[in-house]
């Protein structure tokens, strides 16, 4: 493996990667499976830093965590911000660059994130019957399962069924304890074949406030989400239905903190 220069985002606790030299996109599962294995990042996901705005996943599916990851890094280090302020950033799995307030000084990082491109009730899709919404968001799919515990065995089961009809760039499951709204995010990214019970899931919490409006008549709705590593605010609008809004969902934001680590260095053999 060429060597790079990294450094680690904890975004309430979904830990990313991010590469900063320059890399070709034929490389990017090589590095990625190389600083993934590295015990003491505790890394779940890998993104490359490329010119100007934009950002790459390893898998270029879409990922809300690393996004607001990414536009809080940019917003220090190539916008020269200080304080509160907003960045447009350019990432992989979404349409359109993307709109992000921040503020450097305490970390806040509230995202609007790509809004649903399909909302499906499970019921009819699905094979065994349970009841969930699968939320369709480009760069990634997620299944919103209400009040079933969370499992290896569940979790490969719609993998392959998801896969096999859809072929999502990556997909997840979202184990929802509606009544608490706590949740378990498992997701799977298929170029890098990866699967990771995550820390904290930033497009799941789209996915699960999506899920969620979906029951509720026009209006906007902020759901707290308690995940294993953290907490993420989710906010959906919702109004008329339309081509252009999918369930109605006009915006849907996520908010919170980021931690972003310092510089560091791998080379083939050694950790800096």
């Amino acid at each position: 493996m060429k060597s790079v220069d990294y450094f680690v985002a904890n975004p309430a606790g979904n830990i990313t990667i991010f590469v900063t030299s320059p890399v070709e996109r034929s490389e990017y599962q090589e590095i990625a499976k190389k600083l993934l294995a590295i015990d003491e990042l505790h890394g779940e996901q890998v993104g490359f830093i490329k010119d100007g705005n934009r950002m790459e996943m390893c898998g270029l599916e879409f990922c809300g965590n690393a996004s607001r990851s990414f536009a809080l890094w940019y917003a220090k280090n190539r916008a020269g911000i200080d304080g509160k302020g907003r960045v447009t950033v350019d990432v992989s799995g979404a349409d359109a660059p993307i709109d992000v307030e921040i503020d450097t000084k305490t970390s806040y990082t509230k995202i609007e994130m790509p809004k649903p491109k399909r909302v499906l009730n499970w019921r009819e899709v699905g094979s065994d019957g349970k009841e969930g919404i699968l939320v369709d968001l480009g760069g990634i799919m997620h299944l919103v399962l209400w009040d079933v515990p969370a499992s290896a065995e569940i979790f490969e089961k719609y993998k392959d069924e998801i896969n096999e009809k859809y072929n999502p760039p990556a997909m997840g499951v979202m184990f929802i304890e509606k009544k608490s709204l706590s949740m378990v995010p498992v997701v799977y990214v298929r170029d890098v074949d990866t699967t990771y019970f995550e820390g904290s899931c930033g497009s799941g919490s789209v996915a699960t406030a999506v899920a969620l409006a979906c029951e509720r008549p026009a209006g906007e709705y902020s759901f707290e989400l308690t995940q294993p590593a953290g907490k993420i605010t989710a906010t959906a609008l919702k109004g008329a239905e339309s081509p252009e809004n999918v369930a109605g969902i006009e915006k849907v934001y996520i908010e919170g903190v980021v931690e972003l680590g310092p510089m560091r260095y791998c080379t083939d053999d050694r950790n800096y």
